[in-house]
């Protein structure tokens, strides 16, 4: 099985997949964009799930932000009960019992980390059956805590994910979503094109391993790497600073300047050499 890297403009985005190397460019793209739009769908969902278990579900848009005096002075009417207030003044504060919630946010952290771009590290592959469990689990635990959607309203992200009615045009959640029909991949700054095997590209050594990008269509190639990451680069400027400001320390505190009798400290030095062959002219005047 040929094994692809996939990367990203983000390091959340990065994922394993691996398929034979005699797999269509068309079925292998296609694939790849499943998996990447339902990472994207269950990060979106368990991020829900954790707002729902801390802070109960998404407050009717005209009361979201507002606090409880001016939503008095502006005569709108809040949740009441709030056993855990949102500091945010986004969600009702009501979350579901102790029992329930803790299973939502249990639920939601086992899917973060299925998901997780930790998971290269792991040499664990992504696959859309995967990820589809992921999202059962999550919406078992939302159904646990509210019923048919009992008391959670139709605009709370959670419900609006699970019913794929969640508005994501104009969002950076939604630029983020990829088209399959418009997307490409990109391996070694070439595109394996569609109407060829993957072989075509890789050749038909099963055990290849690539790094590989999934790029809109009208976006052209992807950016050049950096040779070092972020992490290395930082420690680079860091280290080469603090070595620069200790040189320099070390320059204003040195007070030796026994250097100055040397003959190579001579600021004459270079004149003598070239004049008289290196020795003083010694001359007196005629009588």
């Amino acid at each position: 099985m040929v094994l692809f890297h996939l990367k990203g403009k983000e390091a959340q985005h990065e994922f394993l997949y691996e398929c034979p190397a005699s797999t269509p460019t068309a079925a292998l793209i296609a694939d790849l964009v499943r998996v990447h739009n339902t990472r994207l769908k269950v990060m979106r969902l368990a991020d829900a799930c954790l707002g729902l278990a801390a802070h109960g579900p998404l407050r009717p848009e005209e009361t979201r932000g507002l606090s409880d005096e001016v939503a008095k002075l502006s005569e709108l009417s809040l949740d009441k009960g709030a056993t855990h207030p949102d500091p945010s003044n986004y969600r009702t504060g009501v979350p579901p019992t102790a029992a329930t919630a803790e299973v939502l946010k249990r639920t939601a952290e086992e899917a973060q980390e299925a998901v997780s771009h930790k998971q290269v590290g792991h040499r664990v592959c992504m696959t859309v059956s995967r990820l589809q469990e992921s999202l059962d689990n999550l919406r078992g635990a939302v159904m646990i805590a509210y019923p048919a959607y009992h008391n959670l309203p139709e605009w709370d992200p959670a419900r609006m994910i699970l019913e794929d009615k969640d508005p994501l045009e104009g969002t950076h959640e939604g630029k983020e979503v990829l088209c399959e029909s418009s997307t490409g991949l990109w391996w070694a700054g070439k595109e394996m094109r569609r109407g060829k095997l993957v072989s075509d590209f890789l050749g038909r050594n099963e055990k290849t391993k690539v790094v590989a990008r999934l790029q809109p269509a009208n976006a052209g190639a992807p950016v050049r790497e950096p040779r070092v990451d972020e992490e290395t680069h930082k420690a680079m400027l860091s280290f080469y600073h603090k070595r620069q400001q200790e040189d320099k320390q070390q320059l204003e505190d040195d007070e030796d300047d026994s250097y100055l009798g040397s003959a190579w400290a001579n600021p004459r030095g270079l004149k003598n050499a070239l004049v008289g062959g290196g020795k003083d002219i010694k001359w007196k005047p005629f009588n």
